[in-house]
Parts: structure tokens; sequence; C-alpha cells
């Protein structure tokens, strides 16, 4: 068992057992009518699951206006929400880098003062099976909202959720080095092939 400790080398305090719904608002989204075309194509990002795809994200493939997101269950999340996809594909799992509404196949979580939500990426991640177990349907899986609320979360402090997002967050970036350089050395072989 890894345990950060704080800065002057003590441990940090106990962790809690929280359920998701007393550290998040858990908001679902919507699909405004495509047959109204006043509701498409405004300033108002819209995400369907097969965009997350990355940690952060802040543009979609298609926009809404505001008459779409009052026209529908779409709804207006914060810069910093976590998005998680609740539907056909469960647990995929981004950060929004600013305000951003998504369709009805999420499930999103816009955090408490409690829990940072760079935390509960990472948990949403590792975590994912506790959500397929949830999920039902005969067409496609889907786990629901009111199911999402009950799962509990170990939260540790605030600061040393930070010390494990710091920790993480280094993995992921030397990831995204290596994988960079190893696609530079494949296009550069592919580069010499072609020259021998």
């Amino acid at each position: 068992e890894i345990r950060f400790k704080n800065d002057n080398g003590e441990d940090f305090g106990e962790w809690d057992e929280k359920s998701l719904d007393e550290i998040t608002e858990v908001v679902g989204g919507g699909t405004p009518s495509t047959s109204n075309q006043e509701y498409w194509d405004g300033e108002i990002v819209w995400l369907t699951p097969s965009e997350i795809n990355r940690k952060y994200i802040s543009k979609s493939k298609r926009t809404i206006s505001i008459e779409g997101v009052n026209n529908s269950s779409a709804k207006i999340l914060p810069k910093g929400t976590v998005l998680f996809t609740s539907r056909a594909t469960i647990g995929e799992v981004a950060i929004a880098q600013n305000e951003v509404t998504t369709n009805q196949g999420f499930q999103s979580f816009i955090v408490k003062t409690d829990i940072l939500n760079e935390f509960l990426y990472y948990w949403l991640i590792f975590n994912k099976n506790l959500f397929l177990e949830r999920a039902s349907g005969s067409t496609f899986l889907e786990v629901s909202k009111n199911s999402i609320k009950l799962i509990t979360i170990s939260l540790p402090p605030f600061l040393e959720q930070q010390k494990i997002a710091e920790f993480l967050t280094a993995i992921d970036e030397r990831i995204d080095h290596t994988t960079a350089q190893l696609t530079h050395t494949k296009q550069w072989k592919r580069g010499l092939l072609q020259q021998m």
C-alpha cells in the first residue's frame, strides 16, 4: 500500500468512505430535436461518447444553441466537470476545459469542495468495473444515474488527493512523451526504408 506524506513528512489523515452523490452532483445529458435547425450550429459544445478519447476536452464535432439547451434535457456543465460515458461504451472519462453540454450517453460529475476533479478522473478510470457491474439493458448496456449515485469511493484528504493526482499526471506525461518518441522513430525508420 502506497501512502503519500505531507510537506513535513507526516502522514495525511484517514480516508473517508463517501457516496458519489455526497461529493458530486451527477448530471445527465440530452439531445435537442434534430429537425429544428435553430437548436444546432450554435456556440455551445455538445459532446457524444465517441469524442471522449483524451484527458482534457474543449471542442466537439457538433455544437448547439442556447435554444437547443432550453428545449432539451441537455445541461450546461461548468469548466472542470468530469465527463463520464454511461451508455453503450461505459467508463470513458474526460475533464471539460470549458463549459460544455453532452448527449444522453453521459452521467457527468460536477465536483463539490471536498474532492479534486483530477483525483476523481483517475479514480473513475481505475474503478470502471464498479459501473460495468451495475449496467443493464437489452439493446445496449447503460448504468443509471441512481445506481451511480450510490457507488462509494474511498476519499483521501484533499491535499493527499492533489499529491496522488500530480503523481499520476506525471506518469501520463511520461507515457505521452515516450509514445511521441516511438511514433517519431517509426516515421524515421519508414523514411529510411523508402530510401533503400
